[in-house]
């Protein structure tokens, strides 16, 4: 049986205005209007003649947060096989179609985490090679709402590098948990001069090299013994960052250090970090594409100049670095930063405290909450408190933390041709008395609330 009309496409940019007053406890302006977004939404890649799936599954009823920042109400999502076919009201499900039943419900993209550890994680590339789909604690975040988190470690010297995966929590199956390797490369800044303009005249041999292939390809027509022209020594890492085939992440000193901006009780600690941040968009200008960087102290200072980049930004808003008493309203941490860098249309995602009594390397069992590995809502709602729409919050954990790690055409989204990656809770997804009832991934029901013993007991 095919699909009829009603079926209800949903495709959208995320709101943006102008750059808000950066004050010390001043939030930006919510509008419903605005600009359009420093980074471009990628779309989902066409389907193309693929053959017509085997197997159809359908959340049927609920309220379904798309992750782009809407909500349709009473709608049904369609998946077949381990893709999303529709989102609307009255489709007509194909003959055979399991149901999901999500009246009353909310449903939501499962939880993208850009940093994580364990979950059963490989240790290195290829990744498949050890992964472990059996690890209790995929259904541990599974029961948290995550199903995918960036795993590996981004290089931070003074070229890009790293080795990095992003991890599905497809329980039971090896095949469907490495959904793309190699899409997050690493660098550290401030660089000492002599190893920047290294890299600022390799970055410029590499684009020439881009440049030069594309001339090449005209002159094959018409010379079939033409040879290409030979890339630049060490320029494979940035031809992948200009391909758009992996993000920069950029570490930033000048504030505590690359990953620990001091203890979450405010010790520790430079208090401002816009010299390391402006070396990292003089980058992004070089390159001609956007960079993300790691959680910068003092970006709600400079919104604007990141934004202009098309840069993006991981935050743990739960880190504290105190002002300096001469100049308040210039340094130290801010907990409106999500807010501000979101009015002037930077991505941006969250992530849980490092080091001291955090979690360590990204989102796992351990951390100040305890384990962090049960709250990945838990930064989204700080930066909720700090003034950033409740609805841009999800894209925080979802559309906008897909991008960051460069994989939003797969996941992050409720859309047609996208991963069937999706939530179905008893409440709104960012609220702290919110169960998920069950976890689908890759279009596969791996988690039901009933069946497992983590919150079973626990009836609302």
């Amino acid at each position: 049986m095919r699909l009829t009309a009603g079926v209800l496409l949903v495709a959208l940019l995320a709101a943006a205005s102008g750059l808000p007053a950066q004050g010390r406890n001043r939030f930006p302006r919510r509008t419903e209007g605005g600009g359009q977004p420093a980074v471009p939404e990628s779309k989902p890649e066409p389907a193309g003649d693929k053959k017509p799936p085997k197997t159809h599954l359908a959340i049927v009823g609920g309220d379904v947060y798309l992750g782009t920042g809407q909500r349709l109400t009473g709608a049904t999502v369609l998946v077949g096989d381990d893709k999303i076919l529709a989102v609307g009201t009255d489709l007509e499900l194909p003959a055979g179609t399991t149901v999901l039943d999500a009246k009353g419900k909310t449903v939501s993209p499962g939880f993208v985490c850009v940093v994580g550890n364990g979950m059963g994680a490989g240790r290195s590339s290829p990744f498949i090679d050890s992964v472990n789909p059996f690890d209790p604690e995929i259904k541990q975040a599974l029961a948290a709402g995550i199903t995918s988190f960036l795993a590996g470690s981004p290089a931070g010297g003074n070229m890009p590098g790293g080795d990095t995966a992003v991890i599905k929590l497809a329980y039971g199956d090896v095949t469907g948990m490495v959904l793309k390797e190699g899409t997050v490369l690493g660098l550290s800044v401030p660089l000492p001069p002599a190893d920047l303009d290294k890299l600022f005249e390799l970055i410029k041999k590499t684009r020439d090299h881009r440049v030069a292939l594309e001339e090449f390809g005209k002159k094959k027509s018409a010379d079939a013994n033409a040879k290409p022209p030979e890339a630049p020594p060490g320029s494979d890492k940035l031809l992948k960052v200009l391909a758009g085939e992996a993000r920069l992440w950029i570490t930033l000193g000048g504030a505590g250090g690359g990953g620990r901006r001091g203890n979450p009780f405010g010790g520790g600690g430079n208090n401002n970090d816009t010299a390391a941040i402006r070396q990292a968009m003089d980058i992004a200008q070089r390159l001609g594409t956007g960079v993300v960087l790691q959680k910068p102290v003092s970006a709600w200072l400079v919104a604007d100049e990141i934004a202009a980049t098309g840069s993006m930004v991981i935050l743990s808003p739960r880190d504290r670095v105190p002002a300096d008493p001469a100049d308040p309203d210039r340094t130290g941490s801010n907990l409106a930063s999500a807010a501000i860098l979101a009015e002037t249309g930077v991505p941006v995602a969250v992530t849980c405290p490092a080091g001291g009594y955090g979690g360590g390397a990204g989102v796992g069992t351990g951390g100040i909450m305890g384990q962090d590995l049960n709250t990945p809502h838990l930064d989204a709602a700080f930066a909720v408190r700090g003034g950033l729409d409740n609805r841009k919050a999800l894209r925080t954990l979802t559309l906008d933390a897909a991008r960051i790690m460069g994989v939003d055409k797969r996941i992050g989204s409720i859309e047609p041709g996208k991963d069937a990656d999706i939530l179905i809770l008893d409440g709104d997804p960012l609220h702290y008395r919110t169960f998920v009832e069950t976890a689908v991934v890759n279009g596969k029901v791996v988690y039901v609330k009933d069946q497992e013993p983590f919150y079973s007991h626990i009836k609302h």
